[in-house]
């Protein structure tokens, strides 16, 4: 993972970073070999201050996991149940626990395979549906792209209420490095 990684963060911070925020904005993954599963964490460092973090643990740090029993039993979804080669009730778990992690991203707190996977999506689509992409992790990475140019950065400031919170700070940021928005404070 260690090469591999080496080699995604290249092409990340090189090629496809725009050119106005090279040097400002690094990608920074790491696993911890001690940890479950080799856990790690994900996150975009911008002058040096992390932001937009990936931690397998926020789930159960910030609660998601008590949203999502409180879902389960107000919607009276049973739990799964193994029988005869596949798990009974696996859709009905799935839709809410899929709900909450949506919520969660929205909110700011995802894991290390969330980013994983919208990496994927983001480099495996044209510029264009990444920006336009329902995942908020697939479009923070499409606003850094030196692809996106002043035109369509343009009218992505007038999407820039209707984001996430935390995502608004990485519009605002390649606004201001382009000259296009004041300067962004750092929270």
């Amino acid at each position: 993972m260690a090469h591999r990684w080496s080699k995604i963060r290249k092409i990340l911070e090189q090629d496809l970073l725009c050119p106005v925020l090279r040097g400002r904005v690094q990608y920074f993954c790491t696993h911890y070999h001690k940890a479950p599963d080799q856990y790690g964490r994900v996150c975009l460092r911008v002058d040096g201050k992390e932001y937009a973090k990936a931690n397998p643990y926020s789930y159960y740090v910030n609660g998601y996991h008590i949203m999502e029993r409180r879902l389960k039993e107000a919607q009276s979804i049973p739990c799964r149940e193994w029988e005869g080669g596949r798990f009974l009730h696996e859709e009905e778990n799935a839709q809410v626990e899929e709900q909450v992690r949506r919520t969660a991203i929205w909110d700011g707190s995802f894991d290390i395979c969330d980013f994983t996977q919208a990496l994927e999506r983001y480099r495996s689509a044209p510029i264009s549906e990444s920006l336009s992409s329902p995942e908020p992790l697939v479009r923070m990475l499409a606003v850094l792209d030196r692809r996106v140019g002043k035109r369509t950065l343009g009218r992505l400031k007038e999407q820039l209420p209707q984001q996430p919170q935390w995502l608004q700070f990485f519009y605002r940021l390649r606004l201001e490095a382009e000259g296009m928005e004041p300067q962004v404070t750092q929270t």
